[in-house]
């Protein structure tokens, strides 16, 4: 067989093609740095936990709970009471600790009786956001009984109704004084009332979306039998913050669940997350309830360290 020599017209050409195949090929594997990338949630929000997790800390030793609770990676908070100290008292041991106050809880009963005060103490605080974090039931509840437990059996439509009533009176009052006003939600929020009415949406019809925005406590959502982000988009005209809990079942406990901490629990946390991303919720609290396995502000290390890795 004769040999093929190749003429230089060949060579140039050959080249010509191996350079262009390469050039083609290396442009195939650059990869894209023009999409952006997605916000992890450290970057989206700063760190928030609701105070009522280490309760029983903050009676032995304020100032020490809150530099801990900044210690564990926290940087704003959600206040539940003042510990008998005057708003002003409390905001200040919590500044000293390196903390902000974004919001103050409260409820319906306090509301209804005490609401100027309620007011006057959640803006002394310098607190954006009151919640109001239960309803007011027709009759207090048996002495020893559990609370969920009981609260699901007291709050009847027409209780919802007597403080959807309230409501309307409250809400316009609130962010009149210049406060951002929410409902935080427990499982009964969402029993079916007849004819799938829920005591959730009475309360919510009471005020304008402008008057009254949502709290969602993602565990309860899940304890009350809802997916967590079918019912954050549900909501999404109002919703601004959550409460991020993680739940387990436990039949020792009335409810049949206690909280956990998160990312230990039943809920899946990154479409959560990402649904909070899509529909610009403005903060969250990290939210874990006795009974504790451990110490508190090591399950608060635990769920900080969880949120990092989303």
């Amino acid at each position: 067989m004769t040999p093929f020599i190749p003429s230089r017209r060949h060579m140039l050409f050959g080249s010509a093609a191996l350079l262009s195949a390469g050039l083609l090929a290396g442009c195939s594997k650059a990869p894209d740095t023009t999409a952006p990338k997605p916000k992890s949630v450290l970057d989206t929000w700063p760190v928030g936990m609701q105070l009522w997790t280490v309760g029983a800390e903050l009676a032995r030793d304020i100032p020490g709970t809150l530099k801990a609770i900044k210690g564990a990676g926290y940087d704003v908070v959600e206040t539940a009471g003042l510990q008998g100290k005057t708003a002003l008292e409390y905001k200040g041991l919590v500044e000293a600790a390196g903390l902000k106050i974004r919001s103050a809880h409260t409820n319906m009963p306090s509301l209804i009786d005490h609401m100027e005060r309620d007011i006057a103490d959640a803006l002394a605080l310098g607190a954006e956001w009151l919640v109001c974090s239960s309803p007011k039931t027709p009759t207090p509840l048996p002495a020893g009984s559990d609370w969920i437990v009981g609260m699901t059996k007291a709050m009847t439509a027409d209780a919802w109704k007597m403080n959807a009533e309230h409501m309307a009176k409250i809400a316009p009052i609130v962010t009149g004084a210049g406060l951002k006003f929410a409902y935080h939600n427990h499982p009964m929020e969402f029993k079916n009332l007849g004819g799938g009415q829920t005591g959730y949406d009475i309360l919510l019809s009471a005020a304008p979306a402008a008057q009254l925005r949502a709290e969602l406590d993602i565990g309860w959502v899940a304890v009350a039998g809802l997916d967590p982000v079918t019912t954050m988009k549900k909501y999404a005209d109002r919703l601004d913050l959550l409460h991020i809990k993680d739940m387990i079942k436990d039949d020792k406990q009335a409810a049949g669940f206690r909280s956990t901490e998160v990312g230990h629990g039943m809920i899946d946390w990154k479409p959560v997350f990402a649904a909070a991303q899509e529909l610009g919720v403005k903060s969250y609290f990290v939210e874990q309830e006795p009974p504790f396995l451990k110490p508190a502000i090591e399950s608060l290390k635990d769920s900080r360290a969880f949120i990092a890795s989303l």
